[in-house]
């Protein structure tokens, strides 16, 4: 897999995707994007979610805020299925396919769920590093952050997945993703 032309793809498809969204919806403030719902099992991998929320959506739920909670974002799903489909299927066949094994699938999907994260990791700072740049949509705010906000794994794994997707000099910037961070590496 050429992991560069990917982190690429995913890039150029994020930042086109939140500057559309910026430029429908002008009077909303655009705060933060997010990759979550990823998915591998033993047959395929899938393309992640891709969120995004605003300033006005978020609200308290029960004591607990959804600032950093993709699934109760206002667009907790944006349409980069259909782009980033082949390049899942060409990770499955890679990586999946070859394996006749039960180890040997095991290690598969070891291997691929680290790269995988890796990469998408990498496509998280550098939308971050261009958004902060101007280079999304003016609308966007200086502190505007894009990072993996997987729930559906462990805190442990959920807080080093935070850490790998944002640029440690720029998480004291996001008091909140910060405090969030702090929590699930106290539990």
């Amino acid at each position: 897999m050429d992991w560069g032309a990917f982190q690429t793809a995913w890039h150029d498809l994020g930042c086109r995707v939140l500057s559309d969204l910026a430029a429908a919806h002008p009077d909303e403030r655009l705060y933060a994007a997010a990759f979550h719902l990823f998915y591998l099992d033993d047959t395929q991998i899938l393309a992640p979610g891709l969120a995004a929320n605003t300033e006005a959506a978020v609200h308290q739920d029960h004591g607990y805020s959804t600032r950093f909670a993709p699934p109760e974002w206002r667009w907790d799903v944006l349409n980069t299925n259909d782009a980033m489909s082949p390049w899942y299927h060409r990770l499955t066949q890679e990586y999946l396919a070859p394996a006749t094994t039960e180890a040997e699938l095991d290690a598969a999907v070891e291997a691929l769920d680290a790269a995988h994260d890796t990469a998408m990791a990498n496509v998280c700072k550098a939308m971050t590093t261009t958004a902060r740049r101007g280079g999304i949509h003016g609308s966007l705010p200086p502190g505007f952050i894009v990072v993996i906000l997987e729930g559906q794994r462990g805190e442990e794994e959920v807080a080093r997945l935070i850490r790998q997707s944002v640029d440690p000099q720029l998480l004291p910037m996001v008091p909140e993703l910060a405090e969030e961070l702090r929590q699930l590496e106290e539990t």
